[in-house]
């Protein structure tokens, strides 16, 4: 468990496909936000949600195909659930500053 001040970089594997995990845990300050990419060489599907239970549902889970991000907004990484439907699939999980908006 840790503070994101200003960037961080981690990466996580699927360890059982169709086993929801949660993200590690860090902090996040409300000027930062967490980007998900599935990695381009990951086989099949990454699945993201706000429980262990979503992750598995198909209607209330976010999909992310090989190669594809999203970005969110949250205070805790760990209250971000991910799934895949292969063993060993990584996603890569970086905490930035959130792009100005302009103004």
């Amino acid at each position: 468990m840790g503070n994101a001040t200003s960037f961080l970089f981690f990466s996580m594997a699927i360890t059982s496909a169709g086993t929801p995990e949660q993200l590690t845990q860090y902090f996040i300050p409300a000027d930062l936000e967490v980007v998900i990419v599935a990695r381009r060489s990951n086989t099949q599907n990454i699945y993201l949600a706000n429980t262990s239970a979503n992750a598995l549902l198909t209607g209330s889970r976010k999909v992310l195909i090989p190669g594809q991000s999203t970005s969110m907004q949250v205070d805790d990484t760990s209250k971000i659930w991910f799934d895949s439907d292969n063993t060993n699939d990584r996603l890569e999980v970086t905490v930035q500053r959130r792009p100005s908006t302009g103004g």
